[in-house]
């Protein structure tokens, strides 16, 4: 391969990433509107909240404040929080929402679909613990976060 050849590669790798980077970003907004109709509606189904619904988005540019393997939302008229992930069970993935309270423990998990209402029914305990104990862990070291900028 010549020095031409490769850097016609390389321009047009990059500019495929540029591309990719971009609408990743310009479409953060409508993404984030799609997820949050999709768990308010979930929300409402479940009827564990009490009517809860996701009014603040916390984050850059009105985008979920992310983190690695889920998003972070704050329920309206409450100080509970909502993180929404994705499970995974036997080589298949779900979106599920978890209820987090102020103490930053757990309430419920609540799948966002019928194929992640199937995973949760047959989870077992120890890996329904593991999600539960991550997710505390995750919300624990952001309130950290939170009172050390402070």
């Amino acid at each position: 391969m010549t020095r031409r050849n490769l850097l016609l590669c390389l321009a047009w790798i990059g500019s495929a990433l540029l591309i990719g980077f971009l609408l990743w970003f310009f479409t953060l907004s409508f993404r984030t509107k799609l997820l949050t109709q999709k768990v308010n509606k979930a929300l409402a189904q479940s009827g564990v909240t009490g009517g809860g619904r996701i009014e603040k988005v916390p984050g850059i540019l009105g985008g979920p404040s992310s983190v690695l393997g889920g998003s972070w939302f704050m329920l309206g008229n409450s100080l509970d929080r909502a993180f929404v992930f994705t499970m995974i069970q036997n080589g298949i993935a779900a979106a599920c929402v978890a209820l987090v309270d102020s103490e930053n423990k757990v309430r419920s998990i609540i799948p966002l679909s019928e194929n992640a209402r199937q995973i949760t029914d047959e989870l077992r305990l120890p890996l329904y613990r593991f999600y539960v104990d991550r997710i505390e862990r995750i919300a624990r070291s952001m309130d950290l976060k939170k009172r050390e900028s402070r």
